[in-house]
């Protein structure tokens, strides 16, 4: 009789060694071999700090500043001229930007002080008397006002004797001053106060006296009495 007994144990042992074999591999978690570089994966990270704008491609150009030139000024002339529609003169005379002007008819006068400046002059007297006007060629060309009222003038450059003297004294203890205007052309004019009363007194030659009372007055040119205004 033959022995089966150990055959059919070896080879249901076997059949159930493969049945557990192919259970394990079923169930076993699969197992993946990882490469670092795999994992490397881009993030995106958000940066709290406020994003920079981006400086335009072109940007403005600052406003140029606009510096204003100032116009030319003598720094010393006279000029003499007259006024129109009033039959006075006018003188101005300038020196080292400060400035003295006289109107005269005969009757009343108005004397003047300001500045030069930037090619003009600006000055103003007792009462309502000013004068405005522009220094260029040669010329002062402007507006006067005295007396509620206003004249143009022109007035081109003189030179000695002609322009404006000043003269002031004490005489027979009262007080005089006078003024007059020469132009080139010989035509003057001026006025002599005593006290406050207009006095007849003759217009001096160039270069000479006025007599007033019997007295001797001498005329001074603008540099010799500027500084009193």
């Amino acid at each position: 009789m033959t022995r089966l007994g150990p055959v059919y144990t070896l080879a249901a042992g076997a059949v159930m060694a493969v049945a557990l074999g192919v259970a394990s591999a079923t169930t076993s978690p699969a197992t993946r071999t990882v490469n670092a570089q795999d994992d490397a994966r881009p993030v995106d990270v958000q940066d709290d700090a406020p994003a920079t704008p981006a400086r335009a491609a072109t940007e403005a150009s600052p406003t140029p500043e606009v510096v204003k030139t100032a116009r030319p000024t003598p720094a010393k002339a006279d000029y003499a001229g007259r006024v129109t529609g009033n039959g006075g003169l006018i003188a101005v005379s300038v020196r080292n930007g400060k400035a003295v002007g006289y109107f005269c008819d005969g009757r009343i006068e108005a004397w003047m002080k300001g500045r030069a400046a930037d090619g003009k002059v600006t000055l103003s007297g007792r009462g309502d008397a000013s004068l405005t006007a522009r220094l260029s060629g040669g010329v002062a060309a402007g507006t006067l006002g005295f007396g509620g009222r206003k004249w143009s003038f022109k007035a081109p450059t003189v030179k000695k004797p002609s322009g404006l003297y000043r003269a002031t004294a004490l005489v027979r203890g009262a007080d005089v001053r006078a003024g007059w205007i020469y132009l080139d052309d010989g035509t003057r004019v001026g006025l002599t106060l005593v006290g406050d009363e207009v006095a007849d007194v003759p217009i001096p030659e160039p270069g000479e006296n006025a007599v007033v009372d019997g007295v001797e007055v001498d005329p001074r040119d603008v540099d010799e009495f500027i500084e009193e205004f």
